[in-house]
């Protein structure tokens, strides 16, 4: 438990980026062995206090000190001392799981008799003991994930730092994460992270609340109340005033075929033999743990990559056969959006409408909706870097659709999003499935798929359960589709 000593203090901390204030007039005191964490929206300032906090960032006004050291001063002395581990992909890829252990652990200058017993121990712990001589890249994202909190632990530092350590990994992954967080800090030491899951925001010991670069609140998650409602309550949601200026389609029959996929990397099955249908204005989820094949699922039945066997028709095109024919039949919005951030929103607009063949008439009337959509109208003008992530992501899905797709792919949409801006794209989505857009989404977050109309469970490869949410849990008995799918996802280990 926390012993009351203050091991971070931030005064008066303001940080400004060009004109705009990230953080304003923040004070917080953090204690030592304390399991802290910083929750808010997306663009509320949560990096930008996480990286002050580790001396990347220098503060524009007030100060930061670590273990009684100021971040701008003494900031080498903190970086040897903490361990941060940020959203970005902080691994060598090129090297394997054993080869990136030892490479941390030379840099903060682990002696040798005692990297061999610190490295056992993790490496049993996360799980990873079995790919030691695995490359970084060839491992799935919760594997990364947990190979980069290792990275972290292998000095043993008393302060962790982690920004957003469980985004974009699944429920499984998720779990593991925790459990090895929640070990390091039974030791004494103290944690710092950010996150968008409320979930995990309950876990922590106490919480900062922060809104538009200030503190909203500081105190147990207890005391704030249910966060889920804190965040609801005091974000501005987009409210669309208008339906999606898109022709009705056809509602009957299926936009999608699958018959004994397969897909193989290298002697690697990443899709082994899955089928299924979708039906028009159908809402279908696929879920799995990172690995399972869903990206690699998406990309060939968009036509950018080809099978290795098995039949694909979507919209009524064979992919397999004519892969280029799909392309202006559908909609995609892959993991790594594909907007230009250099071009202003209206330009990004512009531009893809253009890629599609949309007239411009027709482009001004839905570049109208799209602006509205992205809560951006009188910001057109804007460039796409200096918006939010958020506002990004509702861009990017608004550029996927100018041309009225049949079928709209979405490749984990809201990852790393807060709860209001989830909420938001999902009534859109809603939105578009009710003009008959076939909407096929892979997500992490299970609260959304009880949203599906169906959803389909994947593990290696291989679909594990296809069914209404409903009828999934009513057949494993649960109220959860988050133990639904730790029951498959242990079914099929």
């Amino acid at each position: 438990m926390p012993n009351g000593e203050a091991v971070i203090e931030v005064k008066n901390l303001g940080r400004l980026f060009r004109k705009d204030w990230a953080l304003r007039d923040m004070n917080l005191e953090i204690k030592k062995g304390e399991l802290f964490c910083i929750a808010g929206p997306d663009g509320s300032g949560k990096t930008t206090l996480i990286q002050s906090i580790c001396a990347i960032l220098d503060p524009s006004t007030g100060s930061v000190k670590v273990d009684g050291f100021d971040t701008v001063r003494d900031a080498s002395k903190i970086t040897s001392r903490i361990g941060y581990m940020s959203q970005a992909y902080s691994l060598y890829e090129d090297l394997t799981v054993e080869e990136n252990l030892e490479f941390f652990a030379r840099i903060r200058k682990v002696p040798e008799e005692v990297f061999v017993e610190r490295k056992r121990r993790l490496l049993e712990f996360s799980g990873l003991h079995p790919f030691l001589q695995r490359r970084t890249r060839h491992l799935s994202g919760g594997m990364q994930k947990k190979l980069a909190l290792c990275c972290n632990l292998v000095h043993e530092p008393d302060i962790l730092v982690l920004d957003e350590p469980t985004l974009g990994v699944d429920p499984l992954s998720r779990r593991h994460l925790w459990r090895m967080i929640e070990d390091y800090h039974s030791k004494g030491r103290t944690i710092v992270m950010s996150t968008s899951y409320m979930d995990e925001a309950k876990r922590c010991q106490r919480l900062a609340f922060l809104l538009e670069g200030r503190l909203l609140a500081c105190d147990s998650p207890q005391a704030i109340g249910d966060l889920e409602e804190v965040f609801l309550k005091h974000i501005k949601r987009v409210k669309l005033k208008r339906k999606p200026p898109f022709p009705a389609k056809v509602s009957e029959g299926d936009t999608i075929r699958v018959e004994g996929l397969k897909k193989s990397f290298d002697g690697f099955t990443a899709v082994d033999g899955i089928s299924f249908s979708v039906r028009r204005g159908e809402v279908f989820g696929f879920v799995g743990p990172n690995g399972s094949g869903k990206t690699t699922t998406i990309r060939i039945l968009c036509g950018i990559i080809p099978p290795s066997g098995g039949s694909v028709e979507v919209a009524g095109v064979d992919v397999v056969r004519k892969p280029a024919q799909v392309k202006g039949k559908i909609g995609y919005m892959s993991q790594k959006f594909s907007l230009y951030l250099d071009l202003t929103v209206e330009e990004n607009i512009d531009f893809f409408g253009s890629v599609y063949g949309v007239g411009s008439k027709t482009l001004e009337e839905r570049k109208g909706w799209v602006l509205e959509a992205a809560g951006l109208l009188g910001r057109e003008k804007t460039l796409t870097k200096e918006v939010s992530g958020a506002v990004r992501q509702r861009l990017a899905l608004g550029c996927s659709l100018l041309h009225s797709p049949d079928v709209l792919f979405l490749d984990e949409p809201t990852s790393g999003i807060d709860p209001a801006s989830r909420k938001a794209f999902w009534e859109i989505i809603g939105l578009l499935a009710g003009t008959g857009t076939t909407v096929f989404v892979t997500t992490h977050y299970l609260s959304e798929v009880e949203a599906c109309t169906r959803v389909a469970f994947l593990h290696q490869g291989r679909v594990l359960a296809l069914d209404e949410p409903a009828r999934l849990k009513a057949v494993y008995n649960t109220g959860s589709l988050e133990e639904v799918f730790l029951r498959l996802m242990e079914r099929g280990a």
